[in-house]
């Protein structure tokens, strides 16, 4: 059982959001106050320990309503919304056993039926999710037409003929903004499959006994996860561990001998107190010192957690390092051991606070381990890489954003497909960006120094990574995650990726197959930012300047490293065209731009001895345009950061220069 959709409307930041999840591990991202917290708040909410329509609980306050800014005139003024929807889809794998036992433990409920006590049950199709609260809400508990399940009619298989045959759960949670504060409402709902409706139930209290959730926030507080009563994970493990072992009977009468003694230390200041403040104000009462509790039943409730790491003090009084490992550990545990036939949930947020990087890494293999084979999931969010980086051969990836108006919204992305081209956490850096920059083997330290020398500081200020792959046919398969994750994208290319193809005709030349740049995603030339309408004229453009080339100089079309090298003019014009529309082909290659040959040629190639040379020279205070020609590299960093981008122009250059070709 998993967690499978999320459906927001009017929460906090966000308007409206619907998010698919995998069995697994998902990774939430995100820049500072983007909405990621809101996500797993909302989760929280439906699915954690705590009901989440508890009348007395403030879960949900007047600021948690979804606020849009509205201009007035002159003005702008703010329209609070009036309801909170939040629907949380359960998905059962096929021949998933469920755990009755728990269920069994829940109390009774009512189902929407045909008919007062019928079996037969009424369908709810809810083709649309933003428009599910409605039709889900005002059917009340007061409808004639319901049929009560009874959990103490075991002896006839009441649940397991209502549950056995369904893979689909629901819960849908709405809040209302009231005259007087905020009401709540929480519906239970299930299916077979997606091809029929939905069934109605009303306060089915089976929440953790279909998926058991444990739900840690940035700012950590064991009295909070670790909540020691019947119903929580951890006081069932407390007391799976005390009342299931063979030394209960030596510990409750340890305890006994304890409070023995414990009123032997405190008697004459029992007695003090209680002859002074009680017995005149409240006679009849006593006052005793305990150090655990005396009463046999609740025995595990009195324990407490002490961590030793140079310094013996509470779990409570440590770091949120060491408290989200001893929490994660103890909810594994539970998992193994406790909650065996069931799921688990675990959501976390920003596992990495307070931790070094080896430390992250490990807690990172921890969340790993938890999954077991995918019969658990885990939901985080992140800032760091290392959460990135997986033993899970399914990792969903959830990139969030917040709009200029103040809103959030997110997309993702399953990494299953690409995991190949993610070597390293350099490349994960991706996934927290707004831009991306791909190139190939070493131009990315080069490109990073130049863009230090010419636009210091905007590569972070503007949020934009580059990075680097092994090999132009890796091009392709990248960009189109990027462009997935509805980052912008930029690429950065030697010369001759304006050329080549696979043909069987490039092996009389002995030429390398490679892709070329009429290989990239059509939706990479589309961007707003690059060419917008005008790709497919780009693209055509570059295809019949390739054939042109093919044409009339096969042989430098296979073999030409430079634009310098194909025997006719208006190469070279095309190139900077490109570079100013933000697709950065070199005249030449990398090497050639090296003012210094015993430095850098074309027989005297980049290498990584090179890279630490060149951050020599750089730290020793030389500027890097004074031994590499930077000229090419401005133009295409300017089609990067520039703040009004004009594809018309773009065009305009490109198809000017594509002209002269022919």
């Amino acid at each position: 059982m998993h967690l499978s959709k999320l459906f927001i409307k009017n929460y906090r930041s966000i308007r409206q959001l619907e998010l698919v999840f995998s069995p697994g591990k998902n990774v939430i991202l995100g820049r500072n106050n983007s909405g990621k917290s809101n996500i797993l708040s909302a989760i929280n909410l439906v699915l954690g320990e705590n009901s989440p329509d508890y009348k007395k609980s403030e879960n949900v306050t007047e600021t948690d309503f979804f606020t849009q800014k509205v201009k007035r005139g002159r003005g702008v003024s703010c329209k609070v919304a009036d309801e909170i929807f939040i629907w949380c889809e359960l998905s059962r794998s096929e021949g998933e056993a469920l755990d009755f036992e728990e269920l069994y433990k829940s109390y009774g409920f009512y189902v929407y039926s045909e008919r007062p006590r019928s079996s037969e049950r009424k369908r709810l199709n809810l083709d649309s999710l933003a428009d599910a609260d409605s039709t889900i809400f005002e059917i009340t508990e007061d409808v004639n037409e319901k049929t009560y399940l009874n959990p103490k009619l075991r002896n006839q298989g009441t649940l397991e003929t209502e549950f056995n045959d369904k893979h689909r759960f629901a819960f849908a949670f709405r809040a209302v903004r009231a005259g007087d504060g905020v009401e709540k409402e929480i519906r239970f709902l299930y299916r077979e499959n997606e091809s029929v409706g939905w069934v109605l139930a009303f306060r089915a209290s089976v929440r953790n006994a279909l998926l058991q959730s444990a739900i840690i926030p940035s700012f950590r507080d064991p009295h909070t996860q670790l909540r020691i009563s019947s119903w929580s994970w951890y006081g069932k493990l407390l007391r799976y561990l005390t009342q299931g072992s063979t030394n209960l009977p030596r510990l409750t009468k340890a305890l006994a001998k304890l409070q023995s003694v414990a009123n032997e230390v405190f008697a004459q200041a029992q007695t003090t107190i209680s002859q002074s403040s009680l017995s005149v104000a409240f006679p009849g009462t006593e006052l005793s010192f305990q150090f655990a509790t005396d009463k046999h039943d609740d025995l595990y409730k009195g324990c407490v957690i002490y961590v030793d790491d140079g310094f013996k003090s509470l779990l409570t009084e440590k770091g949120a390092g060491i408290q989200s490992a001893t929490i994660i550990g103890l909810f594994n545990f539970y998992t193994q051991e406790v909650n065996t036939t069931g799921s688990a949930l675990l959501g976390i947020e920003e596992p990495e606070l307070y931790l070094h990087p080896h430390a992250r890494r490990v807690v990172s293999d921890r969340l790993d381990e938890f999954l077991d084979s995918n019969r658990n999931q885990v939901i985080l969010t992140t800032h760091s890489v290392e959460f990135l980086r997986t033993t899970a051969t399914d990792v969903n990836v959830v990139t969030v954003r917040k709009s200029a108006s103040g809103e959030t919204t997110a997309k993702a992305v399953n990494l299953r497909a690409f995991q190949s081209l993610l070597r390293d956490n350099n490349q994960n850096e991706l996934f927290f960006a707004d831009k991306v920059i791909v190139c190939e083997g070493f131009d990315e330290y080069i490109l990073k120094a130049a863009a230090r020398e010419l636009f210091k500081g905007r590569l972070d200020e503007d949020n934009i990574s580059v990075v680097a792959v092994s090999g132009k046919d890796n091009f392709a398969p990248l960009v189109k995650l990027i462009l997935r994750l509805e980052i912008e994208c930029f690429v950065f290319a030697d010369f001759d990726f304006l050329l080549r193809d696979k043909s069987a005709a490039r092996k009389t030349y002995d030429a390398k197959a490679h892709d070329s740049v009429v290989n990239l995603p059509s939706e990479l030339f589309g961007q707003a930012r690059l060419l917008g309408k005008r790709s497919r004229a780009v693209i055509k453009q570059l295809q019949r300047v390739r054939e042109i080339v093919k044409e009339r100089a096969e042989k430098e079309f296979y073999q030409a490293k430079r634009a310098v090298e194909i025997p006719f003019e208006g190469i070279a014009a095309l190139t900077s065209a490109l570079r100013k529309a933000g697709l950065g082909l070199l005249d030449g290659e990398l090497e050639d731009l090296s003012k210094d040959p015993t430095f850098l040629s074309a027989t005297n190639k980049m290498s990584l001895d090179k890279i630490y040379r060149i951050r020599s020279r750089l730290i020793a205070g030389e500027k890097l345009s004074s031994f590499i020609d930077i000229s090419q590299l401005h133009e295409f960093f300017s089609a990067v950061f520039e703040k009004a981008p004009n594809p018309e122009s773009k065009w305009e250059l490109i198809q000017q220069a594509g002209n002269k070709i022919q």
